[in-house]
């Protein structure tokens, strides 16, 4: 007679937000040691994008209808605000959220003269108390409205790289620069390969150890061992890859690049013990789960934002993760 075993509850007591908390103080601001441009967008220019921005982002908040973000929002942005929002009407409350008021410390505009253009800004930190938000906003063309375009929120006690000062402007960085330590594009399929696998990563060596990588170490440790007191033989795995979207590059003031790009990753939680089963490990991901039937796997899609720093190739400096926005998806039974 085959013994039953009762469901494995899985653990839920780090959260990803839980990284992004904490006091922070006002980043400083920088100055470029040999300013060679000068700004195509002014401060008071930047002032009244940030508020159209935040005036559509508010409403649809308020309204919870997502299609109207479009004139506003585009890419990696559009994309993840959709999906918060669907998440919090499953939810029905607004944590899942990203506050992402325009009251900003820091911008960081374009001096190109060409298109498309892109700019920065760094939030005050949030009532929440949760890290400020770094925001890319994105001019496809001389006759297009800028659009946030993507944003992380900046790990606790962070140094961001310097940048020319605001009137000066700095400069985009091509995707496939040679002048940094790895190209743009290189280091977002090189820091995926990281997030997959920590260190068995043959490019692991190229970064620094970050908040992100041991946020996965620990809650892996935990939906395992919750798992294994059941005896129900638990495993955990993260694949992460790049989107199709663009990356994003701006020049940093010692002349490596500020770098921003989309990811896509999935997460997968397993019973492997004859019997065992288990369900969603988070109230997200209950709320996405519905009435599916619980099984001895949990697969959790994410769309996440990265922000990296990479110096310039003759600097002796790893590559620095100084940002993430890591959002649960979909969550299916495998």
């Amino acid at each position: 007679m085959r013994r039953t075993r009762p469901t494995a509850v899985v653990a839920t007591t780090l959260v990803t937000v839980g990284l992004l908390t904490g006091c922070a103080e006002e980043l400083p601001t920088p100055k470029a040691e040999a300013p060679v441009a000068e700004a195509v967008v002014t401060q008071a220019q930047e002032r009244e994008i940030l508020d159209k921005v935040a005036g559509v982002v508010e409403k649809v908040t308020k309204q919870s209808q997502a299609d109207d973000l479009a004139p506003r929002l585009a890419g990696p942005a559009l994309d993840i605000r959709t999906t918060q929002l669907k998440v919090a009407a499953a939810r029905k409350d607004s944590e899942p959220l990203t506050d992402l008021s325009m009251q900003m410390q820091q911008v960081i505009l374009p001096s190109d003269e060409t298109w498309p253009r892109s700019s920065y800004a760094i939030t005050v930190q949030p009532k929440d108390l949760t890290t400020p938000v770094l925001m890319a906003f994105d001019q496809a063309s001389a006759r297009d409205q800028y659009k946030l375009w993507g944003w992380v929120r900046l790990l606790p006690g962070v140094t961001m790289p310097q940048f020319a000062e605001a009137e000066l402007g700095s400069a985009a960085v091509p995707p496939d620069d040679a002048s940094l330590k790895t190209t743009p594009t290189d280091a977002i399929k090189q820091y995926a390969s990281v997030l997959t696998v920590d260190k068995d990563s043959k490019y692991a060596d190229n970064f620094a150890d970050d908040d992100l990588r041991q946020f996965f170490r620990d809650y892996g440790k935990l939906q395992v061992d919750a798992i294994n007191k059941e005896e129900c033989k638990g495993a955990f795995e993260v694949a992460y890859e790049p989107t199709k979207d663009p990356v994003k590059a701006v020049r940093t003031a010692d002349g490596g690049a500020l770098v921003m790009a989309a990811m896509i990753s999935k997460e997968t939680i397993t019973a492997k013990e004859e019997g065992c089963e288990i369900g969603p490990p988070t109230k997200t991901t209950q709320a996405l789960w519905g009435d599916a039937d619980v099984t001895n796997v949990v697969e959790v899609n994410y769309q996440d934002m990265v922000a990296m720093y990479v110096p310039p190739k003759e600097s002796e400096d790893q590559i620095s993760l100084v940002g993430y926005e890591h959002v649960p998806s979909s969550v299916s039974n495998g």
